[in-house]
């Protein structure tokens, strides 16, 4: 007979979707991202929340190059980011965004 320890499991953090307006160097359009973690919490966060943003790949390229960017969220919040990767060709770009 062996004794196991109960498995504890977290609840995943929640996802928040939405359409928002990108904002760097030479590029200002709209985008679609989602953003893992507690929207509510943004403003104090102990941690950065990370995220994700889909646009076409030209755009999510130059996007990488630039680094930084500024992420209007549907709810009016403007959120700077930085990129965090991406892939050549990808139409995906993965950020967290800075406090």
């Amino acid at each position: 007979m062996s004794l196991e320890e109960p498995v504890i499991r977290k609840n995943p953090p929640p996802v928040t979707a939405g359409v928002g307006e990108l904002r760097f160097q030479t590029f200002s359009g709209t985008v679609d991202y989602e953003i893992t973690g507690q929207m509510k919490t943004l403003a104090s966060a102990y941690s950065p929340l990370r995220g994700l943003l889909r646009t076409a790949p030209e755009i999510a390229d130059d996007l990488f190059r630039a680094g930084d960017a500024v992420l209007k969220l549907d709810d009016g919040r403007d959120c700077r980011i930085k990129v965090l990767a991406y892939s050549a060709g990808s139409d995906t770009a993965y950020f967290e965004i800075r406090i």
